[in-house]
């Protein structure tokens, strides 16, 4: 799965441009272990040097008879958010519309055209073959609050915005320090894309973990980490993030299609009439959408708004 389109997340283009023989690899054994013949590489269809990258490796591995056996497929999204979501990529790869599925039944029971289907990401996958090299526990004590290391991208107001394996549970200012630097004085950050919403600058010390974000309503989630300093309004911030959800909603559940839709608006209104009175509903259409939508967009859509009013209430008022 190389559909990369959470906001800030940009590593499963530069690990296919720079270790397509890692990733081959970690397809490979991974098709071994589960007993597949077939082997279907989803990217996003924006991504022509990528998939020029990995074409020609396909090649020399295929040349070389690396994998005997073993038929590799490379399938070009279009640009939907959603088909990022595992059973939409696999209606997407079936030639259909890109809805995601109810589960159960879950890929690995029902997946490809009925069969079962084991999908992962582009980060795990990459890290297969060293793994097998090295054993389990030498990953697992690369980590520092968890096991191994965590590709993070780190873009906003740093000075080396880019893509950095750190130990898994690194510190906001670990990372930035690495990226050179804060370009100003730090007022919010993103944790994991634009569904892990907003942290405030007093969580800096936060390890960037699943664990240690969950504890305060954030997610590591794709660790895509954008950092803000205090020329930026959350407020506007928080409304680019909806609009995103809004515009890739793929509109099958009702909940998530009417209520991205209602919760940008209502923040549209509160903008422009300065009345709290205007936001009295968000929290009770994030729980609906919550509950009634089939994937995590829908699930994490309001998370953005819902922590932008929690840790800057001065914004909203």
């Amino acid at each position: 799965n190389a559909d990369e389109g959470e906001p800030g997340t940009f590593k499963d283009r530069e690990i296919i441009m720079r270790r397509p023989d890692k990733v081959l690899e970690g397809l490979a054994i991974a098709a071994l272990a589960v007993g597949a013949k077939e082997v279907y590489c989803y990217l996003r269809g924006e991504f022509e040097l990528p998939i020029k990258i990995l074409k020609n490796a396909i090649d020399e591995f295929e040349r070389n008879d690396c994998f005997p056996g073993l038929t590799f497929h490379i399938h070009e999204g279009h640009g939907a958010y959603i088909c990022g979501e595992e059973t939409a990529l696999l209606e997407a790869l079936e030639g259909k519309r890109g809805l995601p599925r109810l589960k159960p039944p879950f890929p690995t029971e029902v997946g490809l055209w009925g069969k079962p289907t084991l999908i992962h990401n582009v980060e795990t996958i990459a890290c297969v073959s060293d793994i097998i090299r090295n054993g389990g526990n030498w990953f697992r004590d690369l980590g520092i609050t968890g096991a191994g290391t965590k590709i993070y991208c780190i873009s906003g107001h740093v000075n080396k915005p880019g893509v950095y394996e750190m130990p898994l549970g690194i510190t906001l200012d670990e990372l930035v320090e690495k990226a050179g630097g804060y370009v100003g004085e730090l007022k919010a950050f993103s944790p994991g894309g634009a569904s892990s919403g907003f942290l405030p600058a007093s969580e800096r010390s936060r390890p960037l973990d699943w664990k240690s974000l969950g504890e305060v309503g954030s997610s590591l989630g794709s660790a895509g980490v954008v950092v803000l300093n205090k020329n930026v309004s959350i407020r506007d911030a928080t409304r680019e993030t909806m609009v995103f959800f809004e515009n890739e909603s793929c509109g099958q559940c009702a909940p998530c299609r009417i209520g991205t839709r209602h919760q940008r608006e209502s923040l549209d209104r509160y903008i422009s009439s300065k009345e709290a009175s205007d936001l009295n509903f968000v929290e009770d259409i994030a729980w609906e959408m919550e509950q009634g939508s089939i994937c995590g967009l829908g699930h994490t859509a309001s998370i953005p708004l819902l922590s932008a009013r929690k840790w800057f209430p001065e914004a909203f008022e």
